[in-house]
C-alpha cells in the first residue's frame, strides 16, 4: 500500500477516513471490480468489515465507484477549457450554463474557481481536433454569459488514471 499517501489523506480528511478506509478506496481504485472478498483477502480482514466499511463511504457520499473512459488510451482529443463570465450576469444564468454543461456528452468535467482570473473549467473530448474546436466553439457561442475563454489540448494525464498503463514520454 501507499504508506504516505495514506497518511497525507487522513491528515486532509481529518478523522473521515482511517487507515482501513483508505486501504479499500486505494484497491478500489485500482481496480473498481475488485470483490469485498478480495479485498478482505489483501487487507487480511473479515470480508462482512470490508463490506461495512465500503457501503458506509458509499453512503456517505465519500466513496462512488465509477466507470471511466481512458480518454488517451482511447486515442480521442480532449482539452481543457478555462472560462471567464462577464461582470454583470445574474447568479441563475451561470447555474443555468453549468447545468448545460453538466448535461453535455462532450464535457466530462465542470470544476468551478472562485477569486481567480477564470470561473469555470471544462473538459470536452471528440474524436479529433477539429471536431473538438467545433463542439467547444459551438458551446460556448450559444450563450452571452462568456467574456472570454482559453482552450488548452490536453495530450495526456499522468495523474489521473495511470497506474494501469504504462506512461510513455
Amino acid at each position: 500500500m501507499y504508506e504516505e499517501e495514506i497518511a497525507i489523506l487522513k491528515n486532509i480528511l481529518k478523522g473521515k477516513l482511517d487507515d482501513l478506509d483508505i486501504k479499500i478506496y486505494q484497491l478500489l481504485r485500482e481496480d473498481g471490480r475488485m470483490s469485498d472478498t478480495k479485498i478482505a483477502e489483501k487487507l487480511q480482514v473479515s470480508i462482512t468489515t470490508v463490506r461495512r466499511r465500503r457501503m458506509r463511504l458509499q453512503e456517505e457520499g465519500i466513496l462512488q465507484i465509477i466507470a471511466l473512459i481512458l480518454l488517451r488510451a482511447a486515442n480521442v482529443a480532449y482539452a481543457d477549457v478555462l472560462i471567464k463570465f462577464k461582470q454583470n450576469v445574474k447568479m441563475e444564468e451561470i447555474k443555468e450554463f453549468i447545468s448545460r454543461a453538466v448535461f453535455n456528452p462532450r464535457i466530462y468535467e465542470a470544476t468551478e474557481y472562485f477569486g481567480g482570473e477564470y470561473d469555470l473549467l471544462l473538459r470536452f473530448f471528440e474524436s479529433n481536433p477539429e471536431k473538438l474546436k467545433y463542439h467547444i466553439d459551438k458551446f460556448l457561442r450559444e450563450v452571452d454569459i462568456v467574456e472570454i475563454y482559453r482552450i488548452f489540448p490536453a495530450i495526456g494525464s499522468p495523474k489521473a488514471w495511470y497506474r494501469k498503463f504504462t506512461l510513455k514520454f
